[in-house]
């Protein structure tokens, strides 16, 4: 029925013994909002993604083999509209030969550490 609910609203029922939550409205099973692996990716946003992609001024790859399309070819499709490519991700993937900047690092430890940085510029203003 595509009725929506907050996680922790969800959490909370889960929390108090709810063994598999369903809609209030359909009875159907809940079920997070993400892709699996083998479900195609929803159309419209996948649209969206790849003219976002074409129009960018920086594309940041973090965390991400880009092996799984579409989403692998929304890199090269940022580049060849002008952005600049950086790709943090701890190996090689197919998408570094055109890489502005190539960080190889673990994503989480490395992006807390931009973000602390952030934090530390933006407080000083």
């Amino acid at each position: 029925c595509n009725k929506r609910y907050e996680r922790d609203a969800i959490q909370l029922r889960i929390t108090k013994g709810e063994k598999a939550p369903q809609c209030d409205e359909c009875t159907g099973l809940l079920k997070p909002a993400t892709i699996s692996f083998g479900q195609s990716m929803p159309e419209r946003e996948t649209r969206e993604a790849y003219e976002q992609s074409a129009t960018c001024d920086l594309f940041i790859v973090i965390g991400s083999s880009l092996v799984v399309q579409p989403a692998a070819y929304m890199p090269v499709v940022a580049h060849k509209g002008g952005a600049k490519l950086v790709i943090i991700n701890r190996d090689e993937t197919a998408c570094d030969d055109i890489a502005d900047i190539k960080v190889r690092a673990q994503a989480g430890p490395t992006m807390a550490s931009v973000l602390e940085k952030v934090r530390e510029a933006l407080s000083k203003k």
